[in-house]
């Protein structure tokens, strides 16, 4: 799992969250009773880095459990960014970041860009996700400097996990940070605001944040972009393995098309597989940077930063010669990646709500004989699923409405957006889910990965969002894939950008 603020993508491996539907519409209709009664908020002008004109900030009130309006309060944090005209439509764009545990505000300025014809009539509507940025964080830090070879042992440092769960139970009711309940809060702050719906603008596990308010909420959807989709039904945990596997075998096929590629690596499939084998004996010993102590390195744990590298495809240009390198014996690539890959979620994301959400939302619906059909049968294997199922056990739990993962219906116009190259969110998933949608149009990203986005795919949101339909959207041209990376400080800078 890594993570990349200045890309659409969010949490670079998507993960969960679903919706209450009939069984549960009393305490649906409870819950958002008490949610549309929020005051009007007041917006103040304000400067936000690398937007180069004034945004407008503030923040809502709200209860952290809507039965206890008396007990904690929340505050939202808000950004708008408002229409370059001055004359705002009055159903804005809102971004629904992914994770979970992304915050939406630091998105301000690259969304302002990547929207720009769509920002000149529609407002930007960002808000940070309770339990995210400056909406009550739930932070957790799974790196222990005082033994960093924990993060080249385990994905998710059991210890550092159980510690992040005491903390933060001992603050917060951990219970209040559902979809459901961010979707209540997107509904109180589109009230404050005062706009008549939302076109819904999601990436990623940001897909299923969409899900949910629009089923909760249809009549203040008025259209909805799901870019790299996680079907409600769909246990992703468990596509991670299969979709991963096609990725790195294109990825291979590639280099070996490619003539610098294949020059320079010849041999790179059955370098792979020596190196899984490698692996799986306990050969591969390491010493863990900045400490005297060794670590033998598994193979789940080698595999899963491969399948985070595909990502995008500047990360998938640089697995050639990371795998050359490691079969050469020069493991501190890396090495030096998995260990910046688990500062960066520390950093980068609120990893509280990741298995808060992850864990009661997603994890509590797998079972036994699933993981074992589907996630160890490739290469990939079922780490990274038992990694998560481990830190769940840890973690406190909640129950979910029933029928809470059924398979989405709307009228709402939806656009369907997937990457050709995605190893966690193949397109698979959004053509399974499209027959739910009465209005939809699939887009298929030709040589992108996952959360893709062009100046083609910015045109044909701009069409889609001004006309409220899905007819007549264009297929994009396929985007050519980036260089393999050959050189040993051209593929270390490339890895630190691609995630």
């Amino acid at each position: 799992m890594s993570f990349a603020t200045s890309r659409l993508h969010p949490l670079l491996s998507p993960l969960f969250a679903a919706v209450c539907i009939a069984s549960g519409v009393a305490a649906s209709r409870a819950a958002a009773s008490q949610a549309v009664a929020a005051p009007t908020v007041q917006l103040a002008e304000c400067t936000l880095p690398e937007l180069s004109r004034p945004a407008r900030c503030g923040s809502l009130s709200v209860a952290e459990n809507p039965a206890k309006p008396d007990g904690r309060r929340l505050s939202l944090n808000i950004v708008v960014v408002p229409a370059r005209n001055g004359r705002a439509l009055p159903d804005p764009v809102v971004f629904l970041s992914g994770g979970p545990g992304q915050a939406a505000t630091p998105s301000a300025a690259f969304l302002s860009t990547a929207l720009a014809e769509v920002n000149e009539e529609r407002d930007l509507l960002l808000v940070d996700q309770r339990g995210t940025g400056a909406s009550a964080p739930l932070p957790c830090a799974l790196v222990d400097a005082s033994d960093p070879a924990a993060n080249l042992r385990e994905i998710f440092p059991l210890a550092a996990v159980k510690r992040c769960a005491r903390a933060l139970s001992a603050r917060a009711d951990l219970s209040q940070y559902s979809l459901l309940r961010f979707a209540d809060d997107l509904e109180a702050v589109r009230l404050a605001l005062g706009y008549s719906s939302l076109n819904l603008f999601g990436f990623s596990y940001g897909t299923r944040a969409a899900q949910v308010y629009l089923r909760r909420y249809p009549a203040s959807s008025r259209t909805a972009y799901l870019g790299s989709m996680i079907p409600m039904d769909a246990d992703t945990l468990l596509e991670l393995p299969a979709a991963a596997e096609a990725v790195l075998d294109h990825t291979f096929a590639a280099c070996a098309a490619d003539a610098a590629c294949r020059t320079a690596f010849p041999d790179l499939r059955e370098e792979f597989a020596a190196l899984l084998v490698r692996l799986d004996r306990g050969e591969v010993i390491v010493t863990v940077p900045g400490a005297r102590q060794k670590v033998a390195l598994s193979r789940g744990l080698v595999v899963e930063r491969v399948r985070s590298l595909l990502y995008t495809t500047e990360g998938a240009a640089t697995v050639p010669w990371l795998l050359h390198e490691a079969h050469a014996g020069n493991w501190q690539p890396l090495v030096d990646q998995l260990l910046d890959v688990a500062r960066a979620m520390d950093a980068q994301a609120s990893l509280g709500l990741f298995f808060t959400i992850t864990c009661n939302e997603d994890v509590a619906f797998l079972r036994e004989a699933d993981i074992r059909a589907r996630a160890t049968t490739h290469r990939f294997g079922d780490l990274r699923v038992r990694s998560q199922q481990a830190a769940c056990r840890a973690w406190p739990r909640y129950r979910v409405p029933n029928g809470y993962r059924t398979a989405l219906r709307s009228d709402v116009p939806v656009l369907l957006v997937s990457g050709e190259f995605d190893p966690a969110t193949p397109a698979a998933l959004a053509t399974r889910a499209a027959a739910g949608f009465t209005q939809h149009a699939q887009l298929l990203l030709r040589g992108q990965a996952h959360s893709g986005w062009s100046d083609c795919v910015a045109a044909r949101y701009r069409q889609f969002v001004r006309r409220g339909s899905t007819e007549n959207l264009d297929a994009c041209p396929e985007t050519a894939r980036p260089a393999f990376m050959i050189d040993a400080e051209e593929t270390a800078v490339r890895a630190a950008t691609a995630g």
